[in-house]
């Protein structure tokens, strides 16, 4: 299944980028982000995220063996404590909620083929030209809904000892005001 991203530029030439991929379901068990337990040895062991999933925890793997039911080789494996080596069991989860797994991107411009690099300077230049244009070069309206890093932020009432290239805002949640230079400030998009 594929996800297109179609993206008119500046010039009127077209971008797309075609993202491969299928959602997945599963019944498997899978490793519980939120497992804490300890050892009898009062070592604390957890789920942390990254390639360790379990930073206090060995990986260990047994002897090779043969299995006549499926005429296979098998090696079992299980983690141990890296401390006191008493074998634990990390918990896990049944989280049978569909997941999009991702397979390779394809790019075209004006539906010729392009690699990635190229479609990375297009979109970074995209970037770049949207950041500009929506710069704001004079102080707006009190009461102007206005973007500041990620959030978006009221204009209030600037003291008159502010310099002209300041304004105050106010934070939606807390009221909590600041007063910032106009080149951090963005047009929000409607």
């Amino acid at each position: 299944m594929a996800r297109t991203t179609t993206i008119t530029l500046a010039d009127d030439s077209v971008l797309e980028v075609e993202h491969d991929g299928d959602w997945v379901q599963s019944d498997m068990p899978q490793p519980d982000p939120r497992w804490r337990a300890t050892d009898s040895n009062g070592h604390e062991h957890y789920y942390a995220e990254g390639s360790d999933r379990y930073p206090t925890l060995e990986l260990v793997f047994g002897e090779p063996y043969w299995c006549e039911d499926c005429r296979d080789e098998h090696q079992d494996n299980w983690y141990e404590c890296r401390q006191c080596r008493e074998k634990v069991r990390p918990g896990t989860r049944i989280d049978s909620t569909p997941k999009w797994i991702a397979g390779p991107t394809y790019y075209s411009l004006n539906g010729e083929p392009i690699g990635k690099e190229r479609a990375d300077e297009i979109l970074a230049e995209a970037w770049r030209r949207a950041d500009e244009a929506a710069k704001i070069s004079s102080r707006p309206a009190i009461g102007t809904r206005v973007g500041l890093d990620d959030a978006t932020v009221t204009v209030v009432p600037t003291a008159d000892s502010a310099p002209g290239s300041e304004v105050t805002v106010m934070f939606d949640g807390t009221g909590a005001m600041e007063t910032v230079s106009l080149t951090r400030l963005r047009a929000v998009r409607r």
